[in-house]
């Protein structure tokens, strides 16, 4: 028979035991999970011409394009999305053509990556002195500059069905805790924005209304890139010919190696009455003018220029294949994209962007 000290002494060392254990268990601590850095800014994408009068709104006219941008995600090659923007933030784009708002620096964990998401919850716009201002929270509402006054029933809120969302193929790899991925991105505000209006009585009052698709893009900041365009004009159609325009394309080395242009394709396609589609109006095929210059500098902006023809008779053909018909005296929208094939610091890409919408009246 087992004496009870000889219990009570057994029982003390399994305590003792226990404790021991679990305090060595608390100790092992999980490592640190490996991060490094990633950097995302903004800019608006184009270069306007100052005296360009013609196209989805008038540039000139366009004043303030503040977005708040509600979230900036990145997805990992498993399909996971971490969220990079812990609070909502402002960003007129209008302040920043030609130049880029900081949004984001900070830690992202080591690994693989596909995409990047940003998510838009309000705008603010000022065009000919008229503000319109849109939010997930606050409904929607014009402010007229003259006679002062403030409109909000009946105004169309942008943001009535949730914040507007895209979504835009990035690849990149965040390789150790010293590296430092940088990202920017570009919104479009002229071609994401557009002339409504607002009648009362007998007065009609323009303001810019924002659309439920934005027109972005993004570059990872990596050897040569195109960072801005200037697009033309716009396309006058006469005796039903082809047009020949050019536009000025702006690239930046951000490896500062410098590099070449060794060719360009060119492609229009169609972008609706409202400038909302993306419709091939013709197949791409490789664009035998010469680029000026072809040579992309090692440090500061190149500005090249590229002679582009419109394909009239073409195009319509291809686009009544399609099931497009396009009226006569209507105003329709297209889009130049381009791919650029690049030789820089011992390697070679390609590199496609795609230009805001252009104006075209069928005669």
């Amino acid at each position: 028979m087992v004496k009870q000290g000889v219990l009570k002494q057994v029982f003390f060392f399994a305590v003792i035991t226990l404790i021991a254990f679990t305090s060595c268990k608390k100790d092992k601590t999980e490592p640190e999970e490996e991060k490094g850095t990633i950097k995302i800014g903004m800019s608006d994408a184009r270069s306007p011409h100052s005296n360009k009068s013609e196209g989805i709104i008038n540039s000139t006219e366009l004043t303030k394009c503040q977005i708040t941008i509600s979230s900036i995600k990145v997805k990992n090659t498993s399909g996971s999305y971490i969220d990079l923007l812990t609070t909502p933030t402002n960003v007129d784009l209008r302040l920043f053509q030609g130049t880029v708002s900081n949004l984001i620096n900070t830690p992202i964990p080591v690994g693989s990556y596909t995409a990047v998401q940003i998510g838009v919850s309000g705008v603010s716009t000022t065009y000919q002195g008229n503000n319109y201002t849109a939010s997930l929270t606050s409904g929607a509402s014009i402010t007229i500059a003259n006679p002062s006054m403030t409109i909000s029933q009946g105004v169309t809120n942008a943001f009535a069905a949730g914040a507007i969302t895209s979504e835009m193929p990035l690849s990149f790899t965040v390789g150790s805790s010293s590296d430092v991925e940088s990202i920017r991105l570009f919104f479009d505000a002229d071609a994401s924005t557009y002339v409504a209006s607002f009648d009362y009585q007998t007065y009609t009052w323009n303001f810019a209304g924002i659309r439920p698709l934005l027109q972005t893009a993004i570059i990872l900041e990596q050897g040569i890139q195109q960072i801005r365009h200037s697009p033309p004009y716009g396309i006058t159609i006469v005796g039903g010919g082809d047009v020949n325009y050019y536009g000025i394309h702006t690239f930046m080395d951000f490896n500062a190696k410098g590099g070449t242009i060794n060719s360009h394709t060119s492609q229009h396609v169609f972008r609706g009455e409202d400038g909302t589609l993306l419709v091939d109006a013709e197949a791409m095929a490789v664009n035998s003018n010469p680029l000026t210059p072809t040579d992309i500098n090692a440090t500061g902006e190149t500005d090249v220029h590229s002679d582009e023809t419109f394909k009239y008779a073409q195009i319509l053909v291809y686009l009544a294949g399609q099931g497009y018909t396009l009226e006569s005296g209507k105003t329709y929208y297209f889009s130049l994209r381009k791919t650029w094939n690049i030789s820089t610091n011992g390697q070679t890409y390609n590199l496609t962007r795609i230009c805001e919408p252009i104006p075209l009246t069928i005669p």
